[in-house]
């Protein structure tokens, strides 16, 4: 997956979110219609199967950090018509959707109101719930609500960072099983050896 990322900087400003995502999302359409013999947009699964046929590497999108959907559900819609298929629902810090897990200022003790409902209407588009970056309290509200299974894109376990909740506790890998989801194990230090993980806590104020 392209991610489109949307730094946390941008909830300072109302639709500066949205605004960065569509231009991420723009300069993937500018790469694939430079490099047409090369690329191509993958909206479905069917779609890596025809593209591998043609030799086109696939650039599905993923947009990390919901805070692109501002407070309008509708803007779901739009991001998903212009081929995002999962959200990482927050980053760095709480947004309007749910608490992260970097962050010590719980807002919404888990997901906000309009996060739950962002929850039902990712299920309905068809799009996927990822819980990498989300708060404890998040990730179980999420894994209740969910009426599909739910992705963690980019995380490792707590087991081996004890303290350190950007990884998954055991109890949350387990709700997630039970949901048939899946987790993506995060290689780089912080994610897999305590030292690192301790000191990039102190770096964060955790």
């Amino acid at each position: 997956f392209m991610s489109i990322y949307i730094p946390s900087s941008y909830q300072a400003e109302v639709g500066a979110s949205k605004a960065f995502g569509l231009k991420m999302i723009a300069l993937i359409d500018r790469v694939i219609a430079e490099n047409p013999n090369h690329f191509a947009y993958a909206f479905h699964p069917s779609d890596l199967l025809k593209n591998k046929k043609k030799g086109l590497i696939s650039l599905p999108m993923g947009m990390e950090n919901g805070s692109g959907i501002e407070d309008d559900l509708s803007n779901l819609t739009l991001f998903f018509n212009r081929g995002i298929r999962y959200i990482t629902l927050t980053h760095a810090k709480d947004n309007l959707i749910c608490d992260s897990s970097y962050a010590i200022t719980n807002t919404w003790k888990g997901l906000s109101p309009f996060g739950k409902n962002v929850v039902a209407e990712m299920n309905r588009l068809g799009m996927m719930i990822d819980i990498s970056h989300v708060s404890d309290q998040a990730a179980f509200q999420v894994l209740e609500l969910s009426k599909a299974p739910v992705i963690a894109s980019h995380s490792s376990m707590r087991h081996f960072t004890p303290g350190w909740h950007r990884n998954m506790s055991d109890d949350i890998l387990k709700k997630l099983a039970v949901n048939d989801g899946v987790i993506m194990i995060n290689f780089g230090s912080d994610f897999l050896l305590k030292e690192s993980a301790l000191s990039k806590k102190v770096v964060e104020g955790r």
